[in-house]
């Protein structure tokens, strides 16, 4: 059924990703409409294994020129995706983060880059210029979730530390 479908576990509808004081924990974050990033995102893994994000948005993505996407703290098998009902764009010089998952169709403007991930359209063309997207990583940042025998995308179930 595709990420889309996961349920949410915080809500940023109206929340400009730039914005944010503190950095997000793994998690599934939602937006009714439109995501924006102006600044920086920081994304902390805490250690953990396993440890997600996904970012479930009702139409586009749009990042400012310079806006980027980090992460802190990684642990292995670390996932972030990007789950769009339409459109990205990645501004002008912006550093990204994670797999891109459009609806409709990506572009990534001039020297805008993908440390870690892909860009995917699955109506629509990737428009690329002059950018680069590294889809091999340390930590592939394409962990996270696992698929169950119907198909359903949940996360990684994580086990019982021992006392």
């Amino acid at each position: 059924t595709g990420l889309k479908n996961i349920p949410f576990t915080s809500d940023l509808t109206g929340v400009d990703l730039g914005s944010l004081l503190t950095p997000l924990t793994s998690g599934i974050y939602h937006f009714d409409s439109t995501a924006q990033l102006t600044g920086n995102l920081i994304l902390d893994a805490q250690g953990l294994d396993n440890a997600y994000w996904a970012f479930l948005i009702g139409s586009s993505l749009t990042t400012a020129s310079s806006s980027s996407v980090t992460l802190i703290n990684p642990g292995a098998n670390n996932g972030v995706f990007w789950q769009v009902g339409s459109s990205a764009t990645l501004g002008t010089n912006s550093l990204f983060l994670g797999n891109i998952l459009a609806a409709e169709s990506a572009t990534l403007t001039t020297n805008a880059a993908i440390q870690c991930g892909r860009v995917f359209a699955l109506n629509g063309a990737v428009t690329l210029d002059t950018n680069t997207i590294n889809a091999i990583c340390n930590n592939g940042y394409s962990g996270g979730f696992e698929f169950d025998e119907n198909g359903d995308v949940g996360p990684i179930a994580s086990s019982a530390v021992p006392e």
